[in-house]
């Protein structure tokens, strides 16, 4: 049997020579060669993260003995010196120097000593000694008495804290990262529960790390530890003073407002519930074989958005959500928020219902109206000392008193939010009450107009009945988490009808309002046509998904 320093040697040449023609030979290879290649490296990785515990364990159990031993041990430190002691009776300091400097002197005594080599713990030192990170360094100290044996302080033989594991990490069946879920696991809950319920999760997770991957093991883990502990550690009062809430983080970094949330189980599962909503699995219209649409009466060759060489049906490869998940679950929970404020059943705030108010110059909204019907004619500076403000409200924070600035192309101001652009403020306004009032130069309250709701409940409800959700084509959003749409903006002179009017989620409406999508509605239906980078036909589709009965 060779000798574990003539093993070593070897193996490090062995792993040399593989490393010189290993990137050369891989290029060549076909798929099963190159995954078969795959399966034999990641098994000489078991075998060395297996030696990287055996090598950590072998280091802090050295530098623990040196300790143990004491000063008088010659594996002890040396004590320091500083030059100003006396020597020692009975020695003679000519001959101690002669041929033998004193650093030099320093350095042989120095390769017995363990500990002046100014790191705290074993963990620190293998930090610096293999560059690896801290973490990775504890990790190996402590899963090595969990899978290797050890020797006690009158040199009895002590076995591995988990047999099981031990003999599966020894034969490279499990790799280290998985040894120390598992090792964890077995912790958590060893005062919860007997041994043999210890021994039977110890071998079930195991099992499990042979055959798959670390994240599936700690699936399984965690499933392990919240069946045998079925309430898991309660929260004291004061960790979540100290931790639970939503913080409001850096602001208006990329243009986004950052915030966190920590929250209990509880609130955890309210908040994804009403978040994902919004991530509900677009659902296609089944092919019904007909042609005729039953709602409208029209066939493809009589829809009157049909011209040459287009049809009705939306393509199946167009995807006209992009959003991704992160996305769609912010959209969710500001659709829930919006749904709550529109119930009027929140706490009242300062005597009024909760309300989202932005506050925008007559000036400014007047510009910006103007521009939209004069493109290209450029804006000034807008003077005058009288200035009308609109405010939107139906959703969101207490009111504030605010001005525009009455300058080129103004911005309005919301409670919380600061500046808001002009048309951030017209879609707010599609759903929402208008208050005019008028101030003086002094901000001084000059009138007062009447509240005047854009979509009076009568007209949503049969925009409602109609639409039964969020109108744009394939999206699954429920109607009570949409707003009602202006198809030609009421800042244009559009009416507040069922025939100007349409549901759209809070996404949705976004997209409308950067006016790269249009809305046609004929015959009572709302079409949307999208534009020309998404389909150059421009094909007018609708959602089928609310009412798939009159499709």
């Amino acid at each position: 049997m060779p000798t574990l320093e003539a093993a070593l040697f070897e193996g490090a040449a062995a792993a040399d020579a593989l490393r010189s023609i290993a990137a050369s030979e891989a290029r060549l290879f076909g798929f099963v060669a190159a995954a078969d290649f795959a399966g034999k490296v990641e098994e000489i990785a078991r075998s060395v993260e297996y030696l990287q515990v055996v090598a950590a364990q072998a280091v802090e159990r050295t530098r623990t003995e040196a300790l143990q031993a004491g000063p008088g041990s010659s594996s002890a430190a040396p004590q320091w010196r500083t030059g100003w002691t006396e020597p020692e009776p009975g020695t003679d300091t000519a001959a101690a120097t002669d041929g033998e400097t004193g650093s030099a002197r320093w350095a042989s005594e120095a390769k017995v000593s363990v500990l002046d080599d100014g790191y705290r713990n074993a963990a620190q030192f293998l930090r610096a000694r293999l560059r690896i990170g801290i973490g990775e360094a504890k990790r190996r100290l402590a899963l090595a008495p969990d899978v290797l044996p050890q020797t006690g302080i009158t040199g009895q033989n002590i076995p591995a804290r988990h047999a099981i594991l031990s003999q599966a990490v020894g034969s490279a069946l499990v790799p280290s990262r998985s040894a120390s879920i598992i090792s964890t696991a077995l912790d958590k809950v060893r005062n919860l529960t007997d041994e043999d319920t210890l021994t039977r999760m110890e071998h079930a997770l195991t099992t499990t790390a042979v055959e798959t991957d670390p994240d599936f093991v700690t699936t399984m883990a965690k499933r392990w530890i919240d069946a045998i502990d079925h309430d898991g550690p309660e929260p004291t009062e004061e960790i979540l003073r100290q931790l639970q809430g939503v913080f409001l983080r850096r602001r208006r970094r990329h243009g986004l407002h950052h915030l966190e949330i920590f929250a209990t189980d509880e609130q955890y599962e309210i908040l994804t519930t009403a978040m994902n909503v919004a991530t509900n699995p677009r659902l296609t219209t089944p092919d019904t074989g007909t042609t005729e649409n039953t709602e409208t009466g029209d066939t493809p060759h009589n829809n009157p958005h049909n011209g040459p060489g287009t049809g009705t049906g939306t393509s199946p490869d167009l995807d006209l959500d992009r959003r991704s998940r992160p996305q769609k679950l912010l959209n969710g929970l500001t659709s829930a928020c919006s749904l709550a404020m529109r119930t009027e059943k929140l706490p009242a705030n300062g005597g009024l219902p909760p309300q989202l108010t932005v506050t925008i110059g007559y000036q400014e909204l007047l510009e910006q109206v103007h521009n939209q019907h004069n493109p290209g004619t450029g804006t000034g500076t807008v003077a005058g000392i009288g200035t009308g403000t609109g405010r939107g409200t139906g959703a969101g924070a207490a009111p504030v008193t605010g001005i525009g600035t009455g300058a080129g192309v103004g911005t309005g101001t919301a409670t919380f939010t600061g500046p808001m652009h002009p048309n951030t403020i017209r879609k707010i306004a599609c759903d929402a009450d208008i208050l005019p009032v008028l101030l003086g130069s002094d901000s001084r309250i000059l009138d007062i107009g009447r509240t005047t709701r854009i979509f009076p409940p009568h007209i949503r409800k049969a925009i409602t009945a109609r639409d039964q959700g969020c109108a744009f084509p394939d999206c699954t959003m429920p109607a009570p988490w949409c707003e009602a749409h202006h198809t030609t903006y009421w800042s244009n002179g559009g009416t507040t009808s069922t025939d100007n009017g349409t549901l759209l989620c809070s996404h949705h409406h976004h997209l409308i309002h950067k006016e790269q999508w249009r809305i046609d509605i004929k015959t009572g239906i709302p079409w949307f046509i999208p534009p020309p980078h998404i389909d150059p036909h421009q094909t007018p589709r609708r959602n089928h998904h609310h009412t798939p009965h009159r499709t």
